[in-house]
């Protein structure tokens, strides 16, 4: 058993037993405050205002979307404590452990994908207010980033905490730039509407915040049990719903004010022109929230490649197979980012827009399963047996309802890469992730409206490690003291 002075966690995808359970739900509020809190968020608010839309309508468009995002990603948050399990091996009671695999490896690549968009972000920023060293600068922040994910969660929750107090003071001090530099007024008083860049703008912030999805439980499983599900789903969804409106409103002033330079060099200059170095502030804080950001992507990113290698092959979880996976992954991402030449984030932002589409359906099949069809009646020790347990290795109706929902969505799909042709008559917008939500949950409920759980959840009860409690209940408990731990 993992202790809690340890040095290096050894938990990865196994369950967090009671004993190692501590943290508050502010902790959280401050931890998914900074999820969000680097400039790459600045990049969505710039959609709408490149397809022409007013600043008003694109901060309408941000509110909308980021809020209805985020209410997916913070749904996913009460399921950590509830289940102490990471957020992609949950997927086995829905697909099977082998049927897990395919959302599993999205999740794997997307957030080994983002670590390479964050080091190099990290670097850039680095580089513009030193000397222009990106490829040392990029070992640099990825070896740290490295060290960090593999010491594991305790430190990144005192990581992230104390950089939030320094990124709010930093945001603070963008915002009044922004206000004093830029002709916010003006840019608000421009009520130019465009349907499709409204739409566009609106598919975009919901689905950066979707995107944040498959972690969520990974932060959450080491809060006690006794923490209210709706008090961790508001931490989550008002920590990150926070950040997400504030920089992605900065990035959209900044792109109509500045179109012809990045966002991220615009906050650079607009920092500048107002004084006292807060341009260069800002690079410096940008540098550490990127490094943190990307520790997050390694600890995830080897959490859910390890949940799917368990399916097939037998392991214990162990401090030395956290460290070995996430430094193997370190390495093939720094690699990724030495050799990726700098005009290609364009085509791999795309690349890890179409890998996020995989991911869609199964947040759609996840919660439906949890909160409306078991509705949070788990066997903790089936979940982790490779062979499924009573879940089995391949979960028919939640590979059919992903399936059906993933293809429902190619048609929609709207990158540089590929652009299906209902997105193309829109106008490039895309609202892939409302099909997908939408298909994939709906088909879920007819494929298990008629299904009789009483046998499986007769099992729950006799597991030795379950939701209801990790103490083994009889299998003639009560159906009504086991709804009193339903999570609402």
């Amino acid at each position: 058993m993992q202790q809690r002075d340890s040095i290096v966690e050894t938990r990865s995808f196994d369950h967090v037993p009671e004993s190692e359970r501590h943290g508050t739900v502010r902790t959280q509020v401050q931890f998914w405050f900074m999820v969000n809190a680097t400039l790459i968020t600045l990049f969505t608010g710039a959609v709408g205002p490149a397809m022409g839309l007013g600043l008003s309508w694109t901060l309408l468009a941000v509110v909308l979307g980021s809020v209805f995002g985020t209410l997916f990603q913070a749904f996913h948050g009460a399921q950590g404590p509830h289940m102490g399990l990471p957020q992609m091996i949950q997927s086995r009671v829905q697909f099977g452990s082998r049927g897990a695999v395919l959302p599993l490896a999205a999740a794997t690549i997307v957030q080994f994908g983002f670590a390479i968009f964050f080091i190099q972000t990290a670097s850039s920023s680095l580089a513009a207010i030193t000397v222009d060293q990106i490829g040392l600068y990029d070992v640099l922040i990825g070896a740290v980033a490295v060290v960090l994910a593999i010491v594991g969660y305790n430190l990144l929750l005192r990581v992230e905490k104390f950089a939030s107090y320094i990124t709010l003071a930093n945001l603070v001090l963008v915002t009044l730039a922004a206000v004093v530099v830029l002709p916010i007024g003006t840019m608000i008083n421009n009520s130019a509407f465009e349907p499709v860049a409204f739409l566009a703008q609106f598919g975009a912030a919901a689905t950066y915040q979707i995107a944040i999805a498959p972690i969520v439980s990974d932060y959450t499983r080491y809060l006690p049990s006794r923490t209210k599900g709706r008090a961790v789903s508001a931490a989550v969804f008002g920590g990150t719903l926070v950040s997400a409106l504030w920089l992605e409103s900065l990035g959209a002033a900044l792109a109509i004010a500045m179109p012809d330079s990045d966002v991220i060099t615009a906050i650079h200059d607009m920092g500048d022109s107002f004084g006292y170095g807060i341009g260069s502030v800002t690079m410096a804080v940008a540098v550490v929230a990127c490094l943190i950001t990307c520790s997050l992507s390694f600890y995830s990113g080897s959490v859910s490649f390890l949940s799917a290698l368990e399916a097939f092959r037998t392991m214990k979880s162990t401090g030395k197979v956290r460290s070995v996976t996430i430094a193997i992954g370190g390495v093939i991402v720094i690699a990724g980012t030495l050799l990726l030449p700098a005009d290609f984030l364009g085509a791999f932002t795309a690349f890890l827009s179409i890998l996020g589409y995989f991911l869609i359906p199964w947040t759609a099949v996840n919660l439906t399963d949890y909160y409306i069809v078991r509705r949070g009646r788990y066997s903790i020790t089936d979940i982790l047996k490779p062979d499924g347990g009573i879940y089995g290795r391949w979960g028919v109706p939640g590979m059919i309802s992903y399936a059906l929902g993933f293809i429902a969505m190619v048609p929609f799909f709207s990158t540089a890469i590929y652009a299906g042709p209902v997105a193309t008559a829109l106008g490039g917008a895309d609202i892939a992730f409302a099909v997908g939500l939408g298909i994939s949950s709906c088909t879920y409920l007819l494929l298990t409206r008629r299904r009789d759980f009483s046998g499986e959840f007769d099992a729950v009860r006799a597991a030795p490690l379950n939701t209801l409690g990790e103490p083994q209940r009889s299998a003639s408990a009560s159906t009504d003291s086991m709804e009193g731990n339903i999570p609402v």
